[in-house]
């Protein structure tokens, strides 16, 4: 479970903390890690009873409608969000189900028990909606798409569909994997019916109508640091109601009405569903709500719709899936973009830059295209200009570009090995000759020097005597022809 911090500022410029939590089961950051019911501070009470008021959804006929799993390094896959199959390799579900985990460490888990699955399918990648941010949870349009790196063939993908206002007050049905209970049941598809409450306007007013319900209903429970009857604190609360409000057509309320089920942790990503026809359609995908820990409130729970932003975000995908808006290098010279609806429709463009001998890169105008080299006339390996490395960047290191490392400031030396410029810790030189008497030399300044110190540990650690000397001849078996040979150094014991 993902939970965010949203804080409202006042006129008094007092803060007002509220927890909203979007609805991944586990905290995905650099480490995919467990949350449990004392593993974070709480700011509001909850309640959870049974969807909360789901019911099993187990036939096969579901199946499109999954679990996503992170590997958790036993040999399986622990379930975390729902995500719906819309074509043999994309799976939609929430952003913040995909937006910070490896997604080479992800799967879509087949089967209405998600700890039990009848088919585990990897992903290759993921995205997510890139053009809106803002929002209460700062997602913008809370949509993502993983991509799976082997097609789904038997179970028949369902369709999307806008999310329109015609639909406000009707019940639509939800599914997902999440919390079911205040035990925490967890792991098996569950549907429940909700009510669309809203498609814009304030998240209160959604839930509790007016102001004087919202103080009678909800503010001890939501706000249970504010005192309704201190006349500046009853202020604020009316400032959270009008304030507090949903992304006008990006995302939606359901639920908190009579008869209606509760999305709650592990069910973000699943679809808000209902039929055209005869055919299960996608509206929207589970997003955010109330609540503390892995506890949710019954105050019904916000849906990313399916809208113009969103929907076109999946065309998108389905016809280049997972290039970037900005267009990427494959390798060095290869330059890959999606073709604008305006350019004939959306399809992958690939150029190879070396054709006309550039490569691929961002030009001037920041925009991928073809540029000449910077590297041109560089040896691959680079150049030594006196202690001074010229070298092309390598991958990992951003644009291609020189680069320039003064190897003294750092006190080595250039050298090239291996056909590479690299910077070395100089040798040490010695201090005097291996056939002089004097002070104790290094044992890495000469190799006949360090064969000495092997055998014979006084003449490096403490004077380089005549025994030392000697030993040029009797270890190196080399001949010394200046100095003498064998005297004892006084500071031998």
């Amino acid at each position: 479970m993902d939970t965010v911090r949203v804080t409202y500022s006042t006129k008094q410029n007092r803060s007002l903390p509220l927890r909203f939590r979007v609805f991944a089961a586990l905290t995905l950051t650099a480490t995919v890690v467990g949350c449990g019911p004392g593993d974070r501070d709480t700011t509001v009470g909850s309640t959870a009873e049974e969807v909360i008021g789901g019911f099993p959804a187990t036939s096969a006929k579901l199946n499109a409608i999954g679990a996503i799993g992170i590997d958790n390094g036993n040999n399986g896959f622990t379930p975390f969000c729902t995500g719906t199959l819309i074509s043999p390799t994309m799976v939609l579900t929430a952003k913040h189900c995909v937006n910070a985990a490896d997604p080479t460490k992800l799967a879509f888990l087949i089967g209405p028990n998600a700890m039990s699955p009848i088919r585990v399918v990897p992903a290759r990648g993921a995205a997510v909606e890139p053009t809106l941010s803002g929002g209460t949870v700062e997602l913008g349009s809370d949509v993502g798409i993983l991509h799976l790196a082997l097609p789904v063939t038997d179970i028949a993908p369902l369709p999307t569909a806008p999310l329109t206002n015609d639909r406000i007050g009707t019940r639509m049905l939800a599914l997902g994997y999440g919390v079911q209970n205040t035990d925490l049941t967890r792991g098996t598809r569950q549907s429940g019916s909700m009510t669309l409450k809203a498609t814009a306007g304030p998240v209160l007013a959604a839930i509790f109508g007016t102001f004087n319900n919202f103080l009678q209903r909800g503010a001890a429970r939501l706000f249970p640091d504010l005192d309704p009857n201190d006349p500046a604190q009853l202020a604020e609360l009316q400032q959270q109601f009008d304030n507090l409000r949903l992304i006008d057509g990006i995302e939606a309320w359901f639920g908190a009405g009579p008869g209606d089920a509760q999305a709650c942790t592990g069910d973000g990503g699943g679809p808000m569903t209902a039929k055209v026809g005869t055919q299960t359609t996608v509206f929207g995908v589970s997003s955010w709500g109330f609540g503390e820990n892995e506890t949710c409130t019954l105050d019904g729970s916000s849906f990313a719709s399916m809208n113009a932003v969103s929907l076109d975000f999946v065309d998108y995908e389905t016809q280049c899936p997972l290039i970037p808006r900005a267009g990427v290098c494959d390798g060095l010279t290869v330059a890959v973009r999606c073709a604008d609806v305006n350019e004939g429709g959306r399809r992958e463009l690939r150029t190879d830059c070396a054709e006309i001998g550039q490569i691929c890169g961002v030009n001037e105008n920041n925009a991928l295209a073809c540029i000449d080299d910077p590297c041109d006339g560089l040896p691959p390996g680079g150049t030594c200009s006196g202690d001074v490395v010229t070298r092309c960047s390598v991958e990992g290191e951003g644009a291609r570009r020189v680069v320039t490392t003064d190897c003294a400031a750092q006190g080595q030396q250039c050298t090239i090995d291996d056909g590479t410029a690299v910077c070395v810790t100089p040798a040490p030189v010695c201090a005097h000759d291996e056939c002089v008497t004097g002070g104790a030399l290094d044992a890495n300044c000469d190799t006949c020097v360090g064969s000495i110190c092997t055998v014979d540990a006084f003449c490096c650690n403490t004077a380089w005597d005549g025994i030392c000397v000697g030993e040029v001849a009797t270890v190196c078996h080399q001949a010394c022809l200046v100095g003498g040979g064998g005297e004892v150094s006084p500071l031998r014991p």
